[in-house]
């Protein structure tokens, strides 16, 4: 069973998502991928366009962030899965989108998702990565909070 944990780089995210390390979920899993979706923006100027984070920034963000993921989540998961565990770092104008694509390539049986709550304005109006994951995955996805 292929897994995909989604970690958003947050203390709260990556906490949840090490308390979960323990879960049966896990006993049958033959590869477990810990994955961040980065944000592209594109910002036009009169003449140009200009894009950040930039190509060239791609391998520093990318050892920053799967140094976050390790450290939060290498313990947690450390003794059972450390043969399974892989860490990736994807860079995209739509996060959500390459996320779900990079599961189906994968072939993943489950994306495991862990939320922030939103309250008040910002959760009534925003359309959140895990319910982009629920109505677009190509597999299973458990939401957890």
């Amino acid at each position: 069973m292929k897994v995909l944990l989604c970690a958003d780089l947050t203390e709260q995210s990556l906490q949840g998502l090490a308390d979960f390390a323990n879960t049966p979920y896990f006993e049958k899993a033959t590869e477990i991928h810990v994955i961040h979706g980065f944000e592209t923006k594109v910002y036009a100027g009169e003449f140009y366009a200009q894009y950040y984070p930039s190509e060239k920034q791609f391998p520093e963000i990318e050892k920053s962030a799967i140094e976050l993921m390790k450290n939060a989540l290498e313990k947690p998961f450390s003794e059972k899965y450390k043969d399974v565990l892989h860490y990736h770092c994807l860079f995209s104008p739509n996060r959500k989108e390459v996320v779900a694509s990079f599961a189906e390539t994968l072939k993943a049986d489950l994306i495991v998702v862990a939320t922030r709550s939103l309250s008040g304005l910002k959760g009534i109006f925003s359309f959140s990565f895990a319910e982009y994951m629920i109505r677009h995955a190509p597999c299973n996805v458990l939401v957890l909070k």
